[in-house]
């Protein structure tokens, strides 16, 4: 006989079965609510963050169920050993380029739809019931809402989504093969490259086309951010320059700024509560453009690049 979620979670938490099912009961409501600016300056993103409690429920299902979900290659974001450069990257060399960027993606993402996601995924030999629970531990539900979503916030709600979005994927990434077009998604942000700059929009139709036609979730892409762009322009892939020699470059800006900051450092004016965020773009650096930081240590010696 299967044994059930909660005699598994009971067991290994260390918790009675009737305290758990209250807490997985209320596990949607558990959740401390706050507004941070969005990185574009425009309006404010909302952030609910879950209990110590919840999280630790989150915890034992990321360790324990999400191994049975599958993560697509062209996913990205949230996947060890990958980051912003490992999504730029393979778009350096085509002279063409489609960014889109879906619509509220985490809070679209709903518990229903997991629910449907679930039942579907053969290695995942769960009741309803247990469903249901994982459902409750995973989502959020805002106050005065009917229904649970994705939060941002959540441990677990980052690599759900990318499982979430598999099908997806599977569908865009298929017809992109065909049609000679490199595809990743970072996210809620999509990149396409190609050498036929027509391809663009015909990409854009298909992408609509999938959307409408995908069961789950229900996404829109939010028009405002789709950007056609080519090699006579500036090519910006999450954060990265792509340069017309078909490499990725920090962008002229952020060396500046590193640059002036190893100048306060080397100078002795740099606060030394700066030290840390210079360390950290230092880091950041050398794993995105390692050829800067090879020059930095030629001009100001590998000695003191390593002692920041």
């Amino acid at each position: 006989m299967q044994t059930s979620l909660l005699a598994k979670l009971s067991v290994d938490l260390l918790l009675p079965k009737d305290s758990l099912d209250y807490l997985i009961r209320s596990a949607p409501h558990r959740y401390k609510v706050y507004q941070v600016p969005k990185r574009s300056g425009s309006g404010m993103r909302t952030i609910a963050q879950p209990a110590k409690e919840v999280k630790k429920l989150q915890y034992w299902v990321m360790e324990n169920i999400f191994c049975n979900f599958n993560v697509h290659p062209s996913a990205i974001a949230y996947v060890t050993g990958k980051n912003i450069r490992t999504n730029a990257a393979p778009h350096a060399n085509h002279p063409y380029a489609l960014k889109l960027d879906f619509k509220d993606f985490f809070p679209s993402i709903k518990a229903e739809d997991f629910l449907q996601y679930a039942k579907e995924n053969e290695k995942l030999q769960l009741q309803e019931a247990d469903l249901r629970r994982l459902a409750r531990i995973l989502f959020w539900c805002p106050r005065s809402a009917s229904e649970h979503r994705l939060s941002i916030g959540a441990p677990s709600s980052p690599y759900l989504s990318n499982a979430m979005m598999y099908k997806f994927d599977i569908d865009i990434s298929q017809y992109c093969a065909l049609q000679e077009v490199i595809y990743t998604r970072y996210a809620d942000d999509m990149t396409f490259s190609m050498v036929d700059k027509t391809m663009r929009s015909r990409v854009l139709e298909k992408v609509l086309d999938v959307l409408r036609m995908l069961p789950f979730p229900k996404l829109e892409i939010n028009s405002e951010k789709t950007v056609f762009c080519s090699k006579a322009h500036r090519r910006m892939v999450t954060g990265l320059i792509l340069t017309n020699d078909g490499n990725v470059s920090l962008g002229r800006d952020r060396k500046r700024n590193i640059r002036a900051q190893l100048h306060y450092f080397v100078s002795g004016r740099l606060q030394d509560s700066l030290r840390p965020h210079l360390r950290g773009m230092l880091a950041f650096a050398r794993d995105i453009e390692p050829a800067f930081i090879r020059r930095m240590e030629q001009r100001y010696g590998k000695n003191v690049i390593s002692s920041i």
